[in-house]
Order: structure tokens, then C-alpha cells, then sequence
């Protein structure tokens, strides 16, 4: 979708999610609703507000309808398919041409989940649950497991799942939550030896010598 446009008819909590969506894929992005969002989106989503025209699509390389009214959405669809561009419908996942998982970031960590348009509700309750087990400090531990990678790279030994499991298991997101650097300092140096610590692998300053 990088530089591409995409249009989403509907501005409810549904729309939004799937414009955010498109626009951290790169997208730019359309939204034609008949009320302003309730909450403020962000920028370079272009807002319209007025009833949906055929004429909106031109230029998408594919439009998502998330009115929530069937009648709507279906013109959106068909209006699409006349011109040969992929429309996916929220409410009617089973009549588009593609279904959008339910995603969950955390700053570049992306987790989706799709029931092949089998129940999109399932889908975003999975991932809200998902998103209560992954806090933000999961950001963190993907900075951290980039810092072993390029470790690796530059002649260590390569830091493996199992690593990165029993380094999970023991505790890692939990001690980057509370702030707990000196426990991650630890965690990493009983799996990889004294010279590993957040300041040597770039993810944190030295601790001052007494």
C-alpha cells in the first residue's frame, strides 16, 4: 500500500481503525463519511463530509465500507467492482473481496489475527486480550532482541528463539514494564556472559562506578 490510495466510506470506531490501519501501511488515505469523527484522526487522512459518490473511488487502488448500514456499504461494493477495485466490507465480510485482520501494534511489533472473515468480532476480542499480554514495554523487547541481532552479526553467537523464550519466560517484558533495567541486565548476562548488558548492546548508559 506504500504510496497508494485507499478509500474508506464510514467514520465510526470501525472506519477509523481501518484508516489508521491503512495510513501505518503507507497509504493514503480517503475517508467519505456523513458526520465529523468523533475523535480527532491523524494526518493525511483526508476527511469529506458528504454522502458517498461513485466518484470518490477514483484514483483507489481499493476501498474498505464501514458505514454499518448494509444498503450503503453494498453500493460502496458495487460501485467498486465497477471499476474493477477491491472492496472489502466490515460489516459483510463474506461479500468482499478481501478481509482485513485484526491488528495490534506496538511501536514496529505488529500482531494480527483473521478468522478468514469468519467472525470479525472474534477477531478483534482475540486481540484485545492479545493487547492486554502485550503492554508497551513489548516495544522495548523488540529493541533489545535488534541490538542481539546485530550481536550476532558482528561474531557472537546467534541469539536463537529458544534464547529469546527463556529470556520471555523468565521475566524480560515484565522487568522492561516496571523499569527494572538492572534485572534485564541480569537476564542477559547469565544467557550471554558479563559483557552483555542494555549499555554495551547501545540501549543504555553505563551505571555510574562508586
Amino acid at each position: 500500500m506504500e504510496g497508494r490510495c485507499g478509500l474508506v466510506v464510514g467514520a465510526g470506531p470501525v472506519g477509523r481503525r481501518k484508516a489508521l490501519g491503512l495510513l501505518a501501511a503507507g497509504a493514503r488515505v480517503r475517508m467519505v463519511a456523513l458526520q465529523t469523527p468523533e475523535q480527532p484522526l491523524a494526518a493525511g487522512i483526508e476527511v469529506l463530509i458528504e454522502p458517498f459518490r461513485p466518484a470518490h473511488l477514483d484514483g483507489m487502488f481499493l476501498a474498505i465500507a464501514a458505514t454499518g448500514r448494509c444498503a450503503v456499504d453494498e453500493a460502496v461494493a458495487a460501485a467498486a467492482r465497477q471499476r474493477s477495485i477491491p472492496v472489502a466490507l466490515a460489516g459483510q465480510p463474506e461479500n468482499g473481496d478481501f478481509t482485513l485482520p485484526a491488528v495490534l501494534r506496538r511501536g514496529d511489533l505488529t500482531v494480527t489475527v483473521a478468522t478468514a472473515g469468519r467472525s470479525p468480532a472474534l477477531a478483534a476480542a482475540l486481540r484485545d486480550r492479545l493487547g492486554a499480554w502485550l503492554p508497551s514495554a513489548w516495544d522495548q523487547v523488540l529493541d533489545l532482541a535488534e541490538a542481539l541481532r546485530r550481536r550476532t552479526a558482528q561474531g557472537s553467537p546467534t541469539v536463537t528463539a529458544g534464547v529469546l523464550g527463556r529470556l520471555l519466560d523468565n521475566g524480560l517484558a515484565e522487568a522492561f514494564a516496571v523499569g527494572e533495567l538492572a534485572t534485564v541486565d541480569l537476564l542477559l548476562q547469565n544467557e550471554f556472559g558479563p559483557d552483555c548488558t542494555l549499555a554495551r548492546l547501545g540501549l543504555g548508559k553505563e551505571p555510574h562506578e562508586s
